[in-house]
């Protein structure tokens, strides 16, 4: 009997560890050679570099990927730099800071502390456990 559930990471044949990654580079930054025969011109493009071996000197491998959609190239990339303790440098990235930026800013602007002696907690409040199910039910009578 076959299953549909997804193999679990031990049961995957090929495995790439953040310690392995090496960078990213998007194809819409690389500059194209003359003697480059590979098409990568897809403005949703990139290439993961990875190095699995231990010895330094080595050639790192690629995996060249491309996103469906301008979001999902974003989330990527960006989501593969910062596990690299790089930058989020994409426009969705910027766009998302500079929203959170402003929220933070209007939130400081309120002066919440001082409202009618408000104190925020020093502690993180108690995460309750999940539910047994997730079947809702909802009545919108």
């Amino acid at each position: 009997m076959t299953s549909n559930a997804p193999p679990s990471i031990e049961e995957l044949p090929e495995k790439l560890s953040i310690s392995d990654l090496e960078g990213v580079t998007k194809w819409k930054d690389m500059k194209k050679s003359a003697g480059t025969k590979i098409k990568m011109d897809s403005p949703l493009g990139f290439s993961i570099h990875y190095n699995q071996s231990q010895m330094t000197g080595t050639d790192p491998k690629t995996i060249d990927l491309i996103a469906r959609t301008e979001d999902v190239f974003s989330y990527w990339t960006d989501g593969l730099r910062v596990l690299r303790k790089g930058d989020a440098c994409n426009k969705h990235s910027e766009e998302h800071l500079s929203m959170l930026l402003d929220i933070e800013l209007k939130i400081r602007q309120l002066d919440i502390l001082d409202i009618e002696g408000l104190k925020l907690p020093d502690y993180k409040p108690m995460v309750p456990a999940l539910p047994d199910n997730f079947n809702f039910h909802y009545n919108f009578n």
